[in-house]
């Protein structure tokens, strides 16, 4: 009997198109300004695909294809109606490991705060009870920009993180969180490939499977 293999599976914010253009634009900038320093040109910078940036709510990792589901149907009870929390781009920054910055990211803010931290504790409430292991980490909204090589001396990486996280974002106008979508991360050598499985709350007009 032959097994199939496992998917893997976020849940997510997407971003609308004017945040997508910025985000794209706000990269470029960062390109520019790591090219404008000689040391740091052949950094190798992983820079995710502006079309493939959005906000994660929650991380599930890789699941058995017969749990799709019952995933399915937790998150409908999560995320019953349209959330209706308003967002807006902050600045960059960067994570840090013990030693140097990894991720370079975007930050968000909202004057909803409360309402968008119940979301993703809704949704990891509700996955937990179909056997999604929870965070280890506590929630922190933000955009995944770029990500560091590891094999990077930590002094190159920590300048990295200081030139890309000096540069401003282009204005990009807030906007208002109506659908929260289920989604599966397609890995492989020419970097990760999203696909849209389920748009919630349910009630919402279906999308068309989108892929990036």
């Amino acid at each position: 009997m032959t097994t199939e293999p496992a998917i893997r599976l976020f849940v997510a914010i997407e971003l609308p198109p004017s945040w997508l253009q910025a985000v794209g634009e706000l990269q470029s900038r960062m390109q520019a300004a790591l090219e404008a320093e000689a040391d740091l040109r052949d950094a190798r910078v992983r820079w995710v695909k502006p079309n493939g940036v959005h906000l994660t709510l929650k991380f599930i990792g890789e699941v058995a294809p017969d749990r799709l589901d019952a995933i399915k149907g937790q998150l409908a009870a999560a995320v019953p109606e349209p959330p209706g929390i308003g967002l807006s781009f902050s600045r960059a920054g960067s994570f840090s490991d013990r030693r140097s910055p990894r991720v370079i990211w975007g930050g968000i803010e909202t004057p909803q705060r409360e309402q968008l931290y119940a979301l993703a504790a809704s949704i990891e409430t509700w996955l937990a009870a179909a056997g999604v292991a929870r965070e280890r980490r506590g929630f922190t909204p933000h955009l995944t920009l770029a990500r560091l090589p590891q094999e990077l001396p930590d002094a190159i990486r920590s300048r990295i993180a200081e030139v890309t996280t000096a540069i401003r974002a282009p204005e990009i106008p807030p906007f208002v969180v109506q659908t929260v979508s289920l989604m599966q991360s397609h890995l492989g050598p020419g970097g990760a490939r999203y696909e849209r499985l389920m748009v919630y709350p349910i009630s919402a007009l279906q999308p068309p499977p989108r892929q990036i």
